[in-house]
């Protein structure tokens, strides 16, 4: 489901970052992964872009990872090692912020789009959850938001060739809600405005090669000062019925994850696996878990009314 924040939040949110940012990216850590952060929000910052229990499966090769927005027909996008690769249309950006287990990174685009990340820990610790805001800081309605992630997974042992990729759209068939493209083909920059051929909105299991997943989303049209967000997971286990089982508890509708090839005696099963997932597209949670817990939005809302309350009690 989409959620609609007013100016008054969005505005809330954008200064709590401005006050709290450093110049540095930052290595989050739940005990079980490990991820690095950058400015921009992109992956593989401090030569750290997502360690579980095979080691790190974004570094190796090419860090063909990313994130892009677009609105009104312009966009913008970072791919590859942070701040290397920035599109122009990227002006401004705050630094990610927090350590341990909370950062966030605040970047405006030309058009005037504002895209908020905010990561926490989900599932035991087995995923990073990530709620990504779009808002409109114009004056104007902006029309076609849309928001495009891409990750190459390099899965060890075996990665590149030996990987086994599954993507999966939000229905039986492919796309659907919010979902308007998917790919497994991460090798090119997350333009939102544009698609790729490569199992081009196609649901694929176990595909093998060097592949990834691509997915774009769109959210219509955007009233001026108002917010659209969605929730994103990405985690790891050492199994791949250990990382479904962690992306269906947070009710994830659309997902992509890819294994190395230490295959078990139920096929693919035990093989270490890596993967991210998308929660708030109009979608039904895809793979089977307990109840859907409260979108990360809402949560981090309500952490920041309780310590405003608990300085009201202290003065």
């Amino acid at each position: 489901m989409k959620i609609t924040i007013n100016r008054t939040l969005a505005a809330i949110s954008l200064a709590c970052a401005s006050l709290t940012a450093h110049a540095a990216p930052v290595t989050l850590n739940t005990g079980l992964i490990k991820m690095g952060v950058a400015d921009n929000g992109g992956l593989g910052a401090g030569s750290i872009g997502l360690i579980g229990p095979s080691g790190d499966a974004i570094m190796p090769g090419c860090l063909c990872e990313g994130w892009g927005a677009s609105g009104n027909g312009s966009s913008g996008y970072v791919y590859g090692l942070a701040g290397t690769n920035i599109a122009s249309a990227l002006t401004t950006t705050t630094t990610a912020t927090g350590a341990g287990l909370a950062a966030q990174s605040v970047v405006k685009l030309n058009n005037g789009l504002v895209i908020t990340q905010t990561y926490s820990s989900a599932a035991g610790g087995k995923l990073f959850g990530v709620n990504v805001m779009l808002t409109n800081s114009t004056s104007s309605t902006m029309s076609d938001v849309r928001y495009a992630r891409t990750i190459d997974w390099d899965v060890t042992p075996g990665y590149y060739a030996n990987n086994y990729t599954t993507v999966y759209g939000g229905t039986a068939t492919g796309p659907g809600g919010k979902v308007l493209t998917t790919s497994t083909d991460p090798f090119a920059v997350p333009d939102p405005l544009v698609s790729r051929t490569q199992d081009k909105n196609l649901n694929v299991v176990d595909s093998a090669g060097d592949k990834g997943g691509f997915f774009v989303f769109g959210f219509g049209n955007l009233l001026a000062g108002n917010s659209v967000s969605f929730d994103s997971f990405i985690g790891a286990d050492s199994s791949v019925s250990g990382l479904l089982a962690a992306l269906g508890s947070v009710g994830v509708e659309a997902y992509s994850y890819t294994t190395g090839n230490t295959p078990g005696t139920d096929g693919y099963a035990h093989a270490p696996a890596y993967g991210y997932g998308f929660r708030g597209l109009d979608l039904a949670p895809s793979l089977p878990g307990g109840d859907v817990p409260e979108p990360l939005s809402l949560a981090l809302v309500g952490v920041a009314l309780l310590a405003a309350g608990a300085a009201r009690r202290r003065a």
